[in-house]
């Protein structure tokens, strides 16, 4: 397990030291907190007039009993331990596991926020803003860390259990980490480790809420908010500007712009862009965002079969483009319906080869990777989806707290064009997935899921893939 402490979250645990006003407090004083009703059971409130802050202590463990048709074994180091929307080889290794995971509907996740007053300036409030937030397995207390599965799964170990690339690489913080100030309607500036712009959007318009294991915008970072590059979910090292300004009849105009500098590993090569522009009100909401990166890394396994390629990883470069327009509506208060359009399109890399003796902590084997694609080829990759979610608490008040949502989410990959003939590169994934979640209280829920991913064309070639990858699975999630 690889514990990483970087210096600026060092100065954000620090934080409450420079705040002024009254010494911390609990928010709820002179009374005991209820753990199971109180919003914010571990929040705590300082300061007095315009310094008024507060740090909260906050996370969710997430915990399903799952069975999968055809997978390897489950993977504790991935945030989704299952991974049915990968789809699965046909090997000696794939048969049929019910297992406990980890991250039906979330992952399981630690972290620490807070708020700190500065100062006002024309009634304008300025706010210090900060978030550490960590990923782990309950089961085994492992962090997330997808580049070690990889490692795991080189070499004579191919086919050992699931594995994937993804930007949750073993940090203690690796889900998000960055500070910046809010300036009233002025809007946020940010800076470090934080989501990317898709991956926002499709947290409030997947209609399965982009559960992690049963929805592909929860299982796959690729077309789950980094715009065709998983690492690219999020954007480290990065500036994020966000801001929401009412307009009229309670409408809400929402912007956001982001620049990294560098990709997923490091600042020396590539850079990343999106940008952000929606309406919302309470009946109807439309977004629209944009991605674009160069020199992105997708890592992977290496060396199938060669010896010395184990316990190493390896990967390909790409530029990529990408843009997200995402609908919802709700008819009723209890009703919402919302679906969309992704489209992003896989280049060949600006730099055609990099060196790299490590990648997110681990050896890579021969010392470079390259682009994943030639020059002059490129492929293009649609997503289409669409679904509702029903609240049965207003028409049937004795199932006050049980929601249902269905989803069809439909992944077209069109052969790869360029100078010559491409093989093995066009396929669909038809995905259909359902949730029935009961709210015990404000910590405690349960659910019943379920989905299933049928792939086709020559990219899944049924001699080698299974045609059809299921996953069912029943759950608790315990959110503080």
């Amino acid at each position: 397990m690889k514990l990483t402490f970087r210096p600026m979250w060092a100065i954000l645990m620090l934080c409450p030291v420079f705040s002024q006003g009254a010494p911390i407090s609990p928010a709820v004083s002179d009374t005991p907190i209820n753990f199971f009703q109180s919003e914010a059971p571990f929040r705590y409130d300082f300061g007095e007039g315009q310094h008024r802050s507060f740090i909260q202590f906050y996370g969710v463990i997430d915990l399903t009993r799952a069975r999968t048709n055809h997978t390897l074994p489950a993977n504790y180091q991935l945030s989704n331990n299952f991974y049915p929307y990968a789809g699965t080889r046909v090997t000696n290794g794939a048969s049929t596991h019910t297992q406990w995971v980890n991250g039906g509907l979330q992952d399981s996740r630690f972290g620490l926020r807070g708020e700190i007053g500065l100062f006002n300036i024309y009634q304008i409030p300025f706010k210090l803003l900060y978030v550490l937030e960590g990923g782990f397995n309950p089961i085994d207390g492992s962090l997330n860390n997808a580049a070690q599965t990889l490692a795991d799964n080189s070499g004579t170990n191919t086919n050992h259990n699931v594995s994937a690339d993804n930007s949750l690489n073993g940090d203690l913080f690796a889900r998000q980490a960055w500070a910046g100030v809010q300036a009233g309607k002025y809007g946020r500036l940010s800076y470090g480790n934080q989501y990317n712009l898709f991956f926002d959007i499709f947290a409030a318009y997947d209609p399965n809420n982009k559960a992690d294991t049963f929805s592909p915008f929860g299982e796959s970072g690729a077309v789950g908010g980094g715009g065709g590059i998983s690492e690219n979910a999020r954007m480290p090292h990065a500036l994020k500007y966000t801001n929401t300004l009412s307009l009229f009849e309670s409408t809400t105009l929402h912007t956001g712009i982001m620049y990294q500098l560098g990709n997923a590993e490091s600042t020396a090569h590539g850079e990343g862009m999106a940008a952000q522009l929606g309406l919302e009100n309470s009946r109807f909401g439309v977004q629209f965002s944009c991605n674009k990166f160069s020199d992105a890394i997708r890592a992977a396994s290496a060396g199938p079969g060669n010896p010395l390629a184990n316990n190493t990883i390896t990967g390909a470069l790409f530029n990529t483009e990408a843009t997200l327009l995402t609908l919802r509506w709700f008819p009723r208060t209890d009703l919402r319906l919302s679906g969309g359009w992704e489209w992003y399109q896989l280049r060949p890399s600006t730099d055609s080869t990099l060196r790299y003796s490590q990648l997110f902590d681990q050896t890579v084997f021969g010392g470079s990777i390259s682009s994943g694609l030639d020059r002059g080829f490129k492929q293009n990759i649609n997503v289409y989806f669409a679904g509702a979610r029903y609240e049965f608490a207003d028409r049937f008040p004795r199932l006050s707290g049980l929601s249902a949502s269905i989803g069809y989410y439909d992944t077209r990959f069109d052969s790869i064009q360029g100078p010559a003939v491409s093989t093995n590169s066009q396929g669909e994934i038809q995905t259909y997935t359902s949730i029935l979640d009961y709210v015990l209280n404000r910590r405690f829920d349960i659910y019943l899921a379920y989905t299933n991913n049928h792939f086709s064309g020559d990219r899944f070639p049924a001699a080698n893939f299974y045609s059809d990858v299921s996953t069912l699975g029943a759950g608790l999630r315990l959110r503080f």
